[in-house]
């Protein structure tokens, strides 16, 4: 852990959900006043991708460790891993995982312990909501009393505004304890944007407490002669859209004959699919007759038929699968396309059928950063590296579903419905908001990872 050698420290707002093109609408109409004021016009605002699955819980992991969800083989909110589930038996603690229940204390142990958190590395850290509490003295997590009972009102009465409220006592209180670092999260934008829509009166309210909240912060900074040695950065770890039609996928494959093991119902009898969603945008699906990850061949032969006439539905915009160990296969309705991966790691995408990620052929291999560049402003963010960085994991499945905006994979299970998703890859779900308080600290569009390298290089400058 690194001891402060300065008085500099970093207000970190993660605002759940947060759209960047709704934070720019809402500073035009002046509905933003104290986001306007010291980020927009004196700070420096750009758009950011994250990360795929574009999903809370793994995206917060860019932010905090600098690594993508599949480096630490945290593949989703819902995981499936098909070594361990065959190597001992269904039920050791490492086959599967749900992080939307009880099993969400097993996060930090599920991390990469050679990829450090920002609260491992900086000891005056503070943890607001946040679930990633990885390295966080137990005084310094400051919502872990009182959060059961706020988050569970949240959810079955929609009386989410008051996590907020809460959260940003919270925040004030931490200034007074000379931190270096306190990462906040303000989950209502997400929670109102799922219960409504990403721009109801509802969800404009909650980021209204977010800009009063920025506010009340930068007066106290003030007040306390410490502004000038603090970063603040706004972000969220993901977008959001509007869904009007549901596709259950447990349901769907159950007809087509398959026995289905799904969270939260995983007594299932002989199980032969694992189907695990993450903000039900994003699925990955686990065939059980074969203890290795299928490769494109061996995937056709046995369940090409049923993907065949899956991809056909509406829901789907795409699936994804290993083509072999130098490439991934991306398949939609309208046929087929590979990403190759060279012995240096740079990318390619082949048009063979189709072009489902809409980006025409490249037939010259590209870095990730030339992957970012070229495909940032199309409708798939970073596509190219995201897919490839995520299919290196085995917990990533055999095939990974990304639905179609308006819909998403998961309905019976999901009480209250959702009427907002995300984590796909579509633009909407990937951009992502980036703010600060210090001009041109962050003025072109990065990936989320790249907000970490800036924290670490602010404390310890």
């Amino acid at each position: 852990m690194k001891e402060p050698t300065n008085k500099k420290k970093v207000i970190f707002y993660l605002v759940d959900g947060a759209r960047p093109d709704i934070i720019k609408d809402l500073i035009d109409k002046n509905q933003l006043p104290n986001i306007k004021e010291h980020l927009f016009d004196k700070g420096s605002f750009t758009k950011g991708s994250t990360c795929y699955p574009s999903t809370t819980g793994p995206a917060y992991l860019p932010f905090l460790t600098g690594h993508h969800p599949g480096m630490h083989d945290i593949t989703g909110i819902r995981w499936f891993d098909k070594k361990q589930y065959f190597a001992k038996n269904r039920w050791n603690r490492d086959a599967m995982r749900s992080y939307c229940g009880y099993e969400a204390k097993f996060f930090n142990d599920d991390m990469d312990p050679e990829k450090p958190s920002l609260f491992e590395i900086y000891p005056k850290g503070y943890n607001i909501y946040n679930m990633v509490t990885k390295g966080v003295k137990e005084e310094n997590d400051l919502t872990k009393k009182g959060k059961t009972g706020l988050y569970f009102r949240a959810h079955f009465y929609h009386e989410h505004h008051p996590v907020d409220e809460a959260g940003h006592e919270r925040l004030m209180e931490s200034l007074e304890l000379d931190p270096q670092f306190v990462f906040a999260v303000f989950p209502s934008v997400d929670w109102d944007s799922h219960s409504y829509h990403f721009n109801d009166d509802k969800t404009v309210e909650a980021y209204k407490i977010v800009d009063r909240s920025l506010g009340d912060v930068v007066n106290r900074l003030k007040e306390k002669n410490e502004y000038d040695d603090t970063l603040i950065i706004m972000v969220s770890d993901h977008g959001l859209s509007s869904t009007k039609h549901h596709l259950d996928l447990g349901r769907y494959f159950k007809k087509k004959g398959y026995r289905i093991l799904e969270y939260p119902s995983i007594w299932s009898i002989a199980p032969n699919l694992a189907v695990f969603i993450s903000g039900n945008s994003f699925a990955s699906l686990s065939f059980l007759d074969m203890k290795d990850h299928y490769y494109s061949d061996a995937l056709k032969q046995k369940h090409g038929a049923v993907l065949d006439e899956f991809v056909k539905e509406d829901a789907i915009d795409f699936i994804i699968y290993r083509n072999d160990e130098n490439s991934i296969r991306l398949q939609n309705n309208k046929g087929e396309a590979i990403i190759n991966i060279n012995k240096e790691g740079k990318l390619s995408y082949q048009l063979e059928t189709s072009d489902p990620l809409e980006l025409g052929a490249i037939p010259e291999p590209m870095d990730t950063e030339e992957c970012f560049t070229k495909t940032f402003e199309s409708k798939y963010p970073d596509a190219l590296y995201q897919i490839s960085e995520l299919m290196k994991s085995d917990r990533a499945g055999d095939v990974v579903i990304s639905a179609a905006i308006g819909y998403d994979l998961r309905e019976f299970w999901e009480v209250p419905e959702h009427k907002g998703s995300h984590g796909s890859l579509h633009w909407e779900h990937m951009h992502v908001p980036i703010l600060t308080n210090k001009k041109d600290l962050i003025s072109e569009p990065v990936r989320t990872t790249h907000i970490n390298k800036v924290i670490r290089e602010w404390l310890d400058n």
